[in-house]
Protein backbone atom coordinates (compact mmCIF):
# COMPACT_ATOMS: atom_id res chain seq x y z
CA UNK A 1 0.00 0.00 0.00
CA UNK A 2 1.06 3.58 -0.70
CA UNK A 3 -0.28 6.72 0.96
CA UNK A 4 -0.56 9.37 -1.75
CA UNK A 5 -1.83 12.93 -2.03
CA UNK A 6 -5.36 12.99 -3.45
CA UNK A 7 -4.39 15.61 -6.04
CA UNK A 8 -2.51 12.87 -7.93
CA UNK A 9 -5.90 11.47 -8.96
CA UNK A 10 -8.62 12.91 -11.18
CA UNK A 11 -11.95 14.13 -9.78
CA UNK A 12 -13.55 11.24 -11.67
CA UNK A 13 -11.29 8.69 -9.96
CA UNK A 14 -11.90 10.19 -6.51
CA UNK A 15 -15.67 10.38 -7.02
CA UNK A 16 -15.85 6.76 -8.18
CA UNK A 17 -13.74 5.59 -5.23
CA UNK A 18 -15.82 7.61 -2.77
CA UNK A 19 -19.07 6.11 -4.07
CA UNK A 20 -17.63 2.60 -3.71
CA UNK A 21 -16.75 3.29 -0.07
CA UNK A 22 -20.40 4.12 0.61
CA UNK A 23 -22.07 1.20 -1.17
CA UNK A 24 -22.94 -0.55 2.11
CA UNK A 25 -22.76 2.50 4.37
CA UNK A 26 -25.38 3.38 6.99
CA UNK A 27 -26.20 6.54 4.98
CA UNK A 28 -24.81 6.14 1.41
CA UNK A 29 -24.88 9.81 0.20
CA UNK A 30 -23.61 9.12 -3.36
CA UNK A 31 -22.01 11.89 -5.44
CA UNK A 32 -21.37 12.71 -9.07
CA UNK A 33 -18.25 14.58 -10.20
CA UNK A 34 -19.92 18.00 -10.18
CA UNK A 35 -21.21 17.50 -6.63
CA UNK A 36 -17.81 16.23 -5.51
CA UNK A 37 -16.10 19.36 -6.84
CA UNK A 38 -18.78 21.61 -5.32
CA UNK A 39 -18.32 19.85 -1.97
CA UNK A 40 -14.59 20.52 -1.96
CA UNK A 41 -15.16 24.20 -2.81
CA UNK A 42 -17.93 24.90 -0.31
CA UNK A 43 -16.22 23.15 2.60
CA UNK A 44 -12.68 24.40 1.86
CA UNK A 45 -11.31 20.92 1.24
CA UNK A 46 -7.61 20.99 0.34
CA UNK A 47 -7.16 18.15 -2.14
CA UNK A 48 -3.36 18.49 -1.93
CA UNK A 49 -3.59 17.73 1.82
CA UNK A 50 -6.17 14.98 1.39
CA UNK A 51 -5.07 11.33 1.17
CA UNK A 52 -5.55 8.21 -0.91
CA UNK A 53 -4.35 4.72 -0.02
CA UNK A 54 -3.32 3.07 -3.28
CA UNK A 55 -2.31 -0.47 -4.17
CA UNK A 56 0.24 -0.11 -6.98
CA UNK A 57 0.21 -3.83 -7.74
CA UNK A 58 -3.50 -3.97 -8.51
CA UNK A 59 -3.74 -0.26 -9.48
CA UNK A 60 -6.71 0.11 -7.14
CA UNK A 61 -7.65 2.85 -4.68
CA UNK A 62 -8.24 1.18 -1.30
CA UNK A 63 -9.52 4.24 0.57
CA UNK A 64 -9.59 8.01 0.70
CA UNK A 65 -10.05 10.82 3.19
CA UNK A 66 -10.32 14.57 2.74
CA UNK A 67 -9.07 17.44 4.87
CA UNK A 68 -10.88 20.76 5.08
CA UNK A 69 -8.70 23.68 6.15
CA UNK A 70 -9.81 26.97 7.70
CA UNK A 71 -7.91 29.39 9.97
CA UNK A 72 -6.71 27.62 13.13
CA UNK A 73 -8.65 24.41 12.44
CA UNK A 74 -8.98 21.39 10.19
CA UNK A 75 -11.84 19.00 9.39
CA UNK A 76 -11.58 15.36 8.34
CA UNK A 77 -14.41 14.38 6.02
CA UNK A 78 -15.55 11.72 3.54
CA UNK A 79 -13.12 9.20 4.98
CA UNK A 80 -13.96 5.80 3.60
CA UNK A 81 -12.46 2.42 2.74
CA UNK A 82 -13.50 0.41 -0.29
CA UNK A 83 -14.81 -3.11 0.46
CA UNK A 84 -11.64 -4.81 -0.83
CA UNK A 85 -9.45 -2.45 1.25
CA UNK A 86 -10.97 -3.27 4.62
CA UNK A 87 -9.19 -5.06 7.47
CA UNK A 88 -5.85 -4.11 5.91
CA UNK A 89 -5.14 -1.05 8.07
CA UNK A 90 -6.39 1.32 5.36
CA UNK A 91 -8.46 3.49 7.72
CA UNK A 92 -5.55 3.89 10.14
CA UNK A 93 -3.21 4.79 7.27
CA UNK A 94 -5.62 7.50 6.08
CA UNK A 95 -5.99 8.95 9.58
CA UNK A 96 -2.21 8.99 10.03
CA UNK A 97 -1.75 10.85 6.76
CA UNK A 98 -4.51 13.39 7.39
CA UNK A 99 -3.30 14.17 10.91
CA UNK A 100 0.28 14.47 9.64
CA UNK A 101 -0.94 17.09 7.13
CA UNK A 102 -2.75 18.97 9.92
CA UNK A 103 0.37 18.82 12.08
CA UNK A 104 2.52 20.12 9.22
CA UNK A 105 0.18 23.12 8.94
CA UNK A 106 0.24 23.55 12.74
CA UNK A 107 -3.55 23.47 13.00
CA UNK A 108 -4.47 23.69 16.72
CA UNK A 109 -7.63 21.59 16.39
CA UNK A 110 -9.05 19.00 14.01
CA UNK A 111 -12.77 18.18 13.88
CA UNK A 112 -14.86 15.44 12.30
CA UNK A 113 -18.29 13.83 12.51
CA UNK A 114 -19.25 10.18 12.63
CA UNK A 115 -22.74 8.82 12.07
CA UNK A 116 -24.20 7.59 15.33
CA UNK A 117 -24.19 3.81 15.26
CA UNK A 118 -21.10 3.49 13.06
CA UNK A 119 -19.08 1.79 15.80
CA UNK A 120 -16.00 0.76 13.74
CA UNK A 121 -15.40 4.34 12.58
CA UNK A 122 -16.16 5.77 16.02
CA UNK A 123 -13.63 3.44 17.63
CA UNK A 124 -11.03 4.33 14.98
CA UNK A 125 -11.37 8.02 15.78
CA UNK A 126 -11.11 7.39 19.53
CA UNK A 127 -7.91 5.43 18.83
CA UNK A 128 -6.43 8.54 17.20
CA UNK A 129 -7.26 10.80 20.15
CA UNK A 130 -10.59 12.32 19.11
CA UNK A 131 -13.20 12.92 21.79
CA UNK A 132 -16.98 13.26 21.53
CA UNK A 133 -18.22 16.87 21.74
CA UNK A 134 -21.96 16.77 21.00
CA UNK A 135 -24.71 14.95 19.13
CA UNK A 136 -26.12 16.61 16.01
CA UNK A 137 -29.49 16.01 14.35
CA UNK A 138 -30.12 15.58 10.64
CA UNK A 139 -33.85 16.10 10.01
CA UNK A 140 -36.14 15.89 7.00
CA UNK A 141 -39.64 17.02 6.09
CA UNK A 142 -41.59 15.79 3.05
CA UNK A 143 -43.59 18.26 0.95
CA UNK A 144 -46.88 19.23 2.58
CA UNK A 145 -49.22 21.73 0.89
CA UNK A 146 -51.33 22.12 4.04
CA UNK A 147 -50.69 25.33 6.01
CA UNK A 148 -50.01 25.48 9.73
CA UNK A 149 -52.60 28.21 10.18
CA UNK A 150 -52.27 28.43 13.95
CA UNK A 151 -48.56 29.19 13.68
CA UNK A 152 -49.11 31.61 10.79
CA UNK A 153 -51.73 33.53 12.79
CA UNK A 154 -49.09 34.38 15.39
CA UNK A 155 -46.99 36.27 12.84
CA UNK A 156 -47.05 40.07 12.87
CA UNK A 157 -44.39 40.92 10.30
CA UNK A 158 -42.13 39.12 7.79
CA UNK A 159 -39.12 40.71 6.08
CA UNK A 160 -37.38 38.94 3.20
CA UNK A 161 -33.61 39.40 2.91
CA UNK A 162 -31.03 38.70 0.21
CA UNK A 163 -27.94 36.48 0.22
CA UNK A 164 -25.61 39.10 1.66
CA UNK A 165 -28.00 39.89 4.51
CA UNK A 166 -28.40 36.17 5.19
CA UNK A 167 -24.65 35.78 5.64
CA UNK A 168 -24.62 38.71 8.07
CA UNK A 169 -27.34 37.04 10.15
CA UNK A 170 -25.39 33.78 10.17
CA UNK A 171 -22.26 35.53 11.43
CA UNK A 172 -24.09 36.63 14.61
CA UNK A 173 -25.35 33.25 15.88
CA UNK A 174 -25.25 32.54 19.60
CA UNK A 175 -24.24 28.88 19.38
CA UNK A 176 -21.00 27.65 17.78
CA UNK A 177 -21.96 26.10 14.43
CA UNK A 178 -20.61 22.83 13.10
CA UNK A 179 -18.22 22.96 10.10
CA UNK A 180 -21.05 22.26 7.64
CA UNK A 181 -22.93 25.28 8.99
CA UNK A 182 -20.07 27.70 9.71
CA UNK A 183 -20.32 31.18 8.24
CA UNK A 184 -17.36 30.38 5.94
CA UNK A 185 -19.46 27.60 4.40
CA UNK A 186 -22.34 29.95 3.65
CA UNK A 187 -19.98 32.52 2.18
CA UNK A 188 -19.08 29.84 -0.37
CA UNK A 189 -22.74 29.00 -1.12
CA UNK A 190 -24.76 30.85 -3.76
CA UNK A 191 -28.29 32.25 -3.59
CA UNK A 192 -29.25 31.98 0.06
CA UNK A 193 -32.63 33.33 1.13
CA UNK A 194 -33.57 34.68 4.55
CA UNK A 195 -36.73 35.66 6.42
CA UNK A 196 -36.93 37.86 9.52
CA UNK A 197 -40.10 37.09 11.47
CA UNK A 198 -41.78 39.01 14.31
CA UNK A 199 -44.69 37.52 16.26
CA UNK A 200 -47.67 39.32 17.73
CA UNK A 201 -46.43 38.48 21.26
CA UNK A 202 -43.02 40.08 20.60
CA UNK A 203 -41.17 36.89 19.72
CA UNK A 204 -38.55 37.24 17.00
CA UNK A 205 -36.46 34.90 14.90
CA UNK A 206 -35.07 34.26 11.48
CA UNK A 207 -34.40 31.46 9.03
CA UNK A 208 -31.81 31.21 6.25
CA UNK A 209 -32.04 28.55 3.55
CA UNK A 210 -31.30 27.61 -0.03
CA UNK A 211 -34.33 26.98 -2.23
CA UNK A 212 -33.66 24.43 -4.95
CA UNK A 213 -36.16 23.24 -7.50
CA UNK A 214 -37.06 20.12 -5.50
CA UNK A 215 -35.56 20.65 -2.07
CA UNK A 216 -34.92 23.24 0.63
CA UNK A 217 -31.44 22.83 2.13
CA UNK A 218 -29.00 24.68 4.41
CA UNK A 219 -31.84 25.57 6.77
CA UNK A 220 -30.70 27.48 9.84
CA UNK A 221 -33.09 28.93 12.44
CA UNK A 222 -32.15 31.38 15.18
CA UNK A 223 -34.55 32.62 17.87
CA UNK A 224 -33.58 36.03 19.22
CA UNK A 225 -36.60 36.73 21.47
CA UNK A 226 -39.29 34.44 22.89
CA UNK A 227 -40.07 30.75 23.25
CA UNK A 228 -37.73 28.77 21.02
CA UNK A 229 -40.23 26.12 19.94
CA UNK A 230 -43.03 28.60 19.25
CA UNK A 231 -40.89 31.05 17.29
CA UNK A 232 -39.21 28.26 15.32
CA UNK A 233 -42.58 26.75 14.41
CA UNK A 234 -43.83 30.11 13.10
CA UNK A 235 -40.61 30.92 11.23
CA UNK A 236 -40.61 27.54 9.48
CA UNK A 237 -44.34 27.78 8.76
CA UNK A 238 -43.87 30.95 6.73
CA UNK A 239 -40.90 29.44 4.89
CA UNK A 240 -42.93 26.37 3.95
CA UNK A 241 -45.91 28.52 2.93
CA UNK A 242 -43.59 30.06 0.34
CA UNK A 243 -42.23 26.66 -0.77
CA UNK A 244 -45.10 24.20 -0.47
CA UNK A 245 -43.83 21.60 -2.94
CA UNK A 246 -40.23 21.17 -1.82
CA UNK A 247 -38.79 18.43 0.33
CA UNK A 248 -36.62 19.87 3.15
CA UNK A 249 -33.49 18.82 5.00
CA UNK A 250 -31.86 20.52 7.98
CA UNK A 251 -28.44 19.31 9.07
CA UNK A 252 -26.31 19.33 12.20
CA UNK A 253 -28.23 21.18 14.86
CA UNK A 254 -28.59 20.34 18.53
CA UNK A 255 -31.52 18.95 20.48
CA UNK A 256 -33.58 21.50 22.41
CA UNK A 257 -36.31 24.09 21.91
CA UNK A 258 -35.50 24.79 18.27
CA UNK A 259 -35.66 21.08 17.43
CA UNK A 260 -39.07 20.91 19.12
CA UNK A 261 -40.23 23.68 16.79
CA UNK A 262 -38.98 21.70 13.79
CA UNK A 263 -40.94 18.68 15.01
CA UNK A 264 -44.14 20.70 15.34
CA UNK A 265 -43.98 21.62 11.67
CA UNK A 266 -43.47 18.00 10.52
CA UNK A 267 -39.71 17.36 10.57
CA UNK A 268 -38.53 13.93 11.67
CA UNK A 269 -35.18 12.71 12.96
CA UNK A 270 -33.48 11.07 9.95
CA UNK A 271 -30.20 10.17 11.66
CA UNK A 272 -27.65 11.70 14.02
CA UNK A 273 -23.98 12.54 13.84
CA UNK A 274 -21.49 12.73 16.68
CA UNK A 275 -19.14 15.69 16.43
CA UNK A 276 -15.59 14.90 17.57
CA UNK A 277 -12.49 17.02 18.24
CA UNK A 278 -8.76 16.44 18.62
CA UNK A 279 -6.45 19.06 20.15
CA UNK A 280 -3.18 19.01 18.26
CA UNK A 281 -1.11 20.76 20.94
CA UNK A 282 -0.19 23.93 19.04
Amino acid sequence: MELLSADRFSPEDLTDAYNQTRMDYLVPMPMNVARFQEYTRVYNVDISRSCVVYDAETELILGLGMLGVRPERGWITRLGVLPYGRRLGTGSALMTGLLAAAEEMKLPTVWLEVIKGNSPAHQLFWKFGFRDIRELIVARRPPNPELNQQALDRIKRVTALNHEDAVVLLSHRKERPNWLNETETFQNVRNLSALLVELENGGRGWVTYHAGLLQLTRIIVEVTVGDEAEVTESVLSIMHQLHKRQDAIAENFCDGGIWHGFQRIGYFDSFRRIEMKKDMGF
